[in-house]
């Protein structure tokens, strides 16, 4: 847990008046990490919506998909993000009301007025959404361990037998 990230009642939010910065330094449970998640998170309660933004950055070590190896890769984003705050989306009569109509579109997450908001979750969140869908090291990637063919060219292992023989035909 990062410490100072503790969730924040968001009436406590709305009563403070003014946007809420946290710094933003520590490694989260959820995602293990190289260096520590460093960078700041600010969210301001604007009536019918959380308006929250944020610098982040760290390395997390990956496994290539094609080699199965380990391979560091750096995720950092500047994430912006309206969160509706009611039970259910907002109606398009809601939408009209609100202050943000502009920035309203696409917008898809929605807390619990007398709920809580939980900022170590939402950075997990926001740089999880940074990792590649398919983990590859490089251009460098051998392949697939067992394709590689020993200098007598006899396959180093025989569940690849397979594979191999569709790859020469």
């Amino acid at each position: 847990m990062i410490q100072g990230l503790e969730p924040v009642a968001l009436q406590e939010l709305r009563a403070l008046g003014a946007p809420r910065n946290w710094p933003v330094e520590g490694h989260l449970e959820a995602m293990p990490s190289l260096t520590p998640v460093r960078g700041h998170l600010t969210a301001e309660h604007r009536g019918n919506v959380l308006a929250v933004d944020a610098e982040l950055a760290t390395i997390v070590t990956l496994t290539c998909d094609r080699c199965l190896g380990q391979f560091n890769q750096q995720l950092s984003c500047s994430p912006s993000e309206l969160i509706w705050l009611g039970d259910a989306p907002p109606s398009e009569q809601e939408l009209e009301a609100s202050e943000d109509v502009a920035s309203m579109e696409g917008l898809v997450e929605c807390l619990d007025p007398r709920g809580h908001f939980d900022p170590e979750q939402w950075v997990f969140e926001q740089l999880h959404l940074q990792r590649p869908v398919v983990n590859r090291c490089g251009d460098h990637c051998p392949g697939a361990p067992g394709l590689n063919q020993d200098h007598d060219g006899a396959v180093q292992d025989p569940r690849w037998e397979a594979l191999r023989q569709l790859r020469n035909r």
